[in-house]
């Protein structure tokens, strides 16, 4: 893996609390991570995201260049952010991932903008072949900051990495 000069600035937006705290451990261990928060919902990371309520403070809640974005939460769920960022000029790449796949409509998502849509890894290995797969196919080729809302086409131009869990 590529050294990067500025670590990937990610933002976990998922309902599970447990979920969320083994990821704090797990991405710690992946340099080229930098964890920059959590949030439990899909209105949470639109606030997050448009730096509204408690977010205002970019030194504090800078905005992400990568977002883990959970398929299925309470309020506000995975496809509905992805329609939200859909409309946005700015927008962190995505990883729309869930522990119910099949419920996923993969294509869907993939023209709503993310860039990769996957089981959730069930292990350290799985997280930093995902994290690593992201970095080399879809973060390199671009700068890591705000990247533009691209049409629909180019979402499907990557094509989706769907990962089964192997254990």
């Amino acid at each position: 893996m590529n050294t990067q000069v500025h670590p990937i600035q990610t933002l976990v937006v998922d309902d599970s609390l447990d979920e969320c705290a083994l990821l704090n451990f797990e991405l710690q261990s992946i340099d080229s991570v930098q964890l920059i928060g959590f949030v439990h919902n899909g209105v949470e990371a639109i606030h997050y995201l448009r730096g509204l309520d408690g977010f205002h403070d970019r030194r504090l809640f800078p905005y992400p260049d990568l977002m883990l974005l959970d398929f299925s939460m309470p309020k506000l769920g995975g496809m509905e952010v992805l329609k939200f960022l859909n409309r946005e000029t700015q927008r962190p790449h995505v990883l729309l991932w869930s522990n119910t796949l099949e419920q996923v409509n993969v294509p869907l998502a993939l023209r709503l903008g993310a860039d990769m849509v996957c089981e959730k890894p069930a292990n350290r290995r799985e997280l930093t072949k995902i994290m690593r797969d992201l970095e080399t196919r879809i973060l390199e080729t671009e700068p890591l900051l705000h990247r533009p809302r691209t049409s629909q086409g180019a979402a499907q131009a990557l094509s989706p990495r769907v990962l089964h869990r192997h254990d």
